[in-house]
């Protein structure tokens, strides 16, 4: 234990600072280790020269043999790619962006690399890195032969423990299975949500009992969790109303993207004057698409797989479209619920091509000087006026130095 250090004085002296003072002191420690983690790397693959680094080193660091792995290949790719380099020196890119990068970048690309990864979540590089190779026909072979599933029961015979592996395309189906049955799991009314690993556990239960018997209640089959029907009641004045209660045109604008609206006029008294069909602004397909090629929320370091919902970046009451252009998987509940911290609920703006992993920008409405602008012209800034806009937030945070301690 080292002496001479109270975490908890540490934390009291802090707490006496100024929120922006903190805010801009952790910026800088981040950066700062950004750049050391740079510094070190140089060191490891000066020594890996030297003959000097063996399998020792990973448990002299306290970590995994793998991670450790990845730290040798980083240190000895980096030499060749110098601009990834200056930007993880730099502090634009984190321990877990730079590792993919190495493995993907090369001295023709180098550049274009250091520029991309910084706006690209560690899942996205990730998975750009792994679908850089193609896996032969006999990797393939191996991986689906190392397939397992393990049942073993505790001493007690209380617990079922499992544990096993599956290769790509199965995992890719169970995972799609478990999530599809668990955000279908919804609890009463007024009771509160059960854990994610919960109701998956009941998931696993409900696939068995289903065995034989078709598809479970309350799926379709597109395997996709059965859309909810609301009957929006819009009077001649006033706002939408959903079960007697009023809407915000924002939550309705919501609803739009997941659910099935049934629109039905109503006079005064609430009587019915007109009734329009039951419709959706996203297809089943071209949801899944949107799903498919996010794969997880798109808020900015966001890696959350379940709970997705999708959004308009450019909020229809805005001009926005319905195109796929438009919309991008964002989480919805949970301990991050990023859907409610974006525009039209939220002061975030999600900005540029959900197509591309480095194509969107988070920006706050207050970095957007003309945003009024914008929404009456009911149109999303243009790739250049977004360059501008990135480019003025830089240069004011470049300007905006940390206060002296």
């Amino acid at each position: 234990m080292t002496k001479g250090f109270d975490y908890r004085a540490l934390v009291d002296e802090v707490r006496c600072r100024p929120t922006e003072w903190i805010r801009e002191q952790r910026d800088l420690a981040v950066r700062e280790q950004r750049r050391w983690h740079v510094r070190e790397l140089a060191m490891v693959a000066v020594l890996d020269e030297r003959g000097q680094i063996d399998d020792t080193t990973a448990g002299d660091d306290g970590v995994s043999a793998q991670t450790w792995r990845d730290k040798l290949d980083t240190a000895r790719a980096l030499e060749d790619l110098p601009e990834v380099a200056a930007a993880a020196y730099a502090g634009e890119l984190s321990t877990e962006q730079l590792t993919p990068v190495t493995q993907m970048a090369d001295c023709t690309n180098d550049r274009e690399w250091a520029r991309k990864a910084a706006n690209t979540s560690p899942t996205d590089l990730r998975r750009e890195a792994r679908n850089a190779r193609t896996p032969s026909s006999a990797e393939y072979d191996r991986r689906h032969a190392a397939r397992s599933l393990r049942l073993r029961w505790d001493d007690d015979h209380a617990f079922l423990h499992l544990y096993g592996q599956l290769p790509a395309l199965q995992g890719a189906v169970v995972e799609d299975t478990f999530k599809t049955l668990v955000e279908a799991m919804r609890p009463a009314k007024g009771q509160p949500w059960a854990r994610w690993d919960q109701r998956a556990a009941d998931a696993l239960v409900q696939l068995c009992e289903a065995h034989g018997l078709g598809a479970p209640e309350g799926l379709e089959p597109t395997g996709l969790a059965r859309r909810p029907l609301f009957v929006a009641e819009i009077p001649l004045d006033g706002p939408a109303t959903i079960a007697g209660a009023p809407v915000p045109d924002t939550l309705l604008e919501a609803w739009r993207n997941e659910a099935r609206i049934e629109p039905v006029v109503v006079d005064d008294h609430g009587e019915p004057l007109a009734q329009g069909r039951v419709s959706s602004t996203l297809t089943e397909k071209q949801r899944r698409a949107v799903l498919l090629r996010d794969g997880h929320c798109r808020f900015e370091h966001c890696d959350r797989t379940h709970g997705l919902h999708n959004h308009h970046l450019w909020p229809r009451s805005w001009g926005g479209t319905d195109e796929i252009s438009n919309r991008a998987a964002i989480c919805s509940g949970g301990t991050t619920d990023h859907h409610l911290k974006v525009v039209p609920h939220g002061p975030w703006l999600l900005l540029g091509n959900p197509n591309q992993p480095d194509g969107l920008h988070l920006l706050h409405r207050d970095d957007i000087p003309d945003l009024d602008h914008y929404i009456a012209e009911r149109r999303p800034p243009t790739p250049d006026e977004l360059d501008d806009i990135l480019r003025d937030r830089k240069t004011r945070r470049d300007r905006a130095g940390p206060d002296d301690p």
